[in-house]
């Protein structure tokens, strides 16, 4: 794949990452960022198309960062609404996916191609993001809480506890900050040996 071969990708998703640090521990709210991630992927990425067709380049910056906090505030909105606890616990961690160096960096490659393949690759890119994203947050609910936490009625999330929490025992270190820092550098560095792989397999190839 085209994203794989981009070195900028894997320079700029230790950044991204580093996002999930500070969010609560529940795979819930962490399918929550990736969901607003992915929107504004693909916001930002129309956005930058109108941009090209109406020629205001040289406004790109301004509309594009305007664009996205928009679609974060009215993506909060609707979690106000809908699932308040999750809304209110989140906080202003919402706001933290707009001002990534790793979306920018997505929403500003390739300007030039067709909308049609810019979306492909930015939403790939992305969901490559949130496939290491649900990793952290599903290994950190199970074995840092011993629960799985997902969406359900009147506005609330639902907890499935699967084990006692004192049974947890040495795994409830990935609750803390330093164990969610390990566990993300851990996953990160899995990430690279397979991108390494790949160009190895891909050199053999030719």
């Amino acid at each position: 794949m085209k994203f794989i071969e981009k070195n900028t990708f894997f320079k700029y998703l230790p950044l991204h990452l580093a996002l999930l640090i500070p969010i609560p521990g529940r795979f819930v709210f962490g399918f929550t960022i990736v969901i607003e991630n992915l929107l504004l992927t693909l916001v930002g990425t129309l956005i930058n198309s109108l941009i090209n067709k109406l020629k205001l380049r040289t406004l790109r910056t301004v509309i594009l960062l305007i664009t996205l906090f928009s679609t974060t505030i009215f993506f909060r909105q609707i979690l106000v609404v809908t699932y308040t606890e999750i809304a209110l616990t989140l906080g202003f961690f919402i706001f933290l996916p707009p001002v990534s160096l790793f979306l920018i960096q997505i929403l500003y490659s390739d300007l030039k191609a067709s909308l049609p393949i810019r979306l492909k690759e930015n939403l790939i890119q992305s969901s490559f993001f949130s496939f290491n994203a649900l990793l952290v947050f599903l290994f950190r609910d199970i074995a840092g809480y011993g629960t799985f936490t997902f969406f359900s009625k009147n506005h609330m999330f639902f907890e499935k506890v699967l084990f006692k929490s004192d049974s947890v025992g040495i795994f409830s270190f990935f609750a803390t900050l330093p164990g969610v820092m390990i566990l993300t550098a851990g996953i990160l560095f899995f990430d690279l040996y397979i991108h390494e792989k790949i160009k190895i397999v891909k050199r053999v190839e030719r």
